[in-house]
């Protein structure tokens, strides 16, 4: 169930909606309470959602080999060109970007430790991947992109497509960060006198939402 190269995020995450699936709790105890598959996504990423996490959870690995370079147009219909360069697209777009940035070559036929940095989302992945070694504290992972890594195993959960189950990770990831930010907002010193004479609640973070 846990696919090939996955993250140490993914792996935890996932490991922990099925055991919940299987009806233990955070402690491995096993418990009688049925909790709808769908709760237990949500309540899973709403929890990992709102943590801080260690870089090591987000090392992900690929080896480059430039040897393996993008089809050529007369190529792309070749099975056998494409089955040999599938996957390796997204290391020889990073060899690119480290060419521009004018950083050291990578060394040929080496597996690299990177992990994925925020950055546009229409930015390819090759260009957000940074290699651990290189990562500094100013650097942001692009954590939405890792809980959207989790759509297989949350389609069977939901009972819908990958590419469903994606769309309603984004949306539920996107809800809880702006409820999160608000509540920071509340929280500031510099934003009580703009609450001083209003009668409005503070804000909590939305109920878990269970789509159909």
């Amino acid at each position: 169930m846990i696919k090939r190269n996955a993250s140490k995020f993914y792996k935890t995450i996932a490991e922990s909606m099925v055991w919940m699936a299987l009806g233990f709790d955070e402690q491995k105890q096993f418990t009688k309470q049925k909790i709808d598959p769908k709760q237990i996504v949500f309540d899973t990423l709403s929890k990992y959602i709102s943590q801080q996490h260690n870089l090591e959870l987000f090392v992900l690995n690929a080896k480059y080999d430039p040897s393996k370079k993008p089809a050529s147009v007369k190529d792309f219909f070749n099975s056998k060109h494409v089955k040999q360069s599938s996957g390796n697209k997204m290391v020889m777009d990073f060899v690119a970007k480290r060419n521009e940035e004018g950083k050291e070559d990578l060394e040929p036929g080496c597996f690299y430790y990177y992990v994925l940095t925020h950055q546009d989302p229409k930015v390819n992945i090759g260009r957000k991947m940074r290699l651990v070694s290189e990562f500094t504290e100013t650097d942001a992972i692009d954590k939405l992109y890792y809980f959207k890594s989790l759509k297989d195993i949350c389609a069977s959960f939901f009972a819908c497509t990958a590419k469903d189950a994606e769309k309603q990770i984004e949306s539920f990831y996107r809800e809880q960060t702006d409820s999160f930010k608000q509540l920071t907002l509340d929280f500031n010193p510099s934003s009580s006198l703009k609450r001083k004479n209003s009668t409005d609640p503070a804000p909590t973070l939305k109920k878990n939402k269970i789509s159909s």
